[in-house]
């Protein structure tokens, strides 16, 4: 297993290749290629909601590892997406809006 530094700098160094094809800042940059990442899954044949879970499981399982060569708990992860309506339409809203 690598070190924890080395994902952490694996990611920092793709979120700024991102941030540089998409000129995203940083407060936006982890949701919007999470984003663009879930077309891309769609893309490839795959369930992004899947991965999703899936990548924050490992993530849990990482966060709590107790040592380098052992990790941590094994968690349950469920995703639960409840489309905003506004009263005056049948539309769901645009969270970014």
């Amino acid at each position: 297993m690598t070190d924890k530094a080395d994902h952490i700098a694996w990611a920092a160094e793709a979120i700024a290749v991102f941030q540089r094809h998409c000129r995203t800042g940083d407060e936006h940059a982890i949701a919007d290629l999470i984003c663009d990442l879930g077309h891309l899954a769609e893309e490839r044949g795959f369930d992004f909601v899947s991965e999703v879970r899936r990548g924050i499981g490992h993530w849990y399982a990482e966060h709590h590892a107790e040592g380098r060569d052992h990790l941590g708990p094994d968690a349950a992860v469920e995703i639960t997406i409840n489309p905003r309506y506004t009263p005056f339409t049948s539309q769901p809203e645009n969270p970014l809006d």
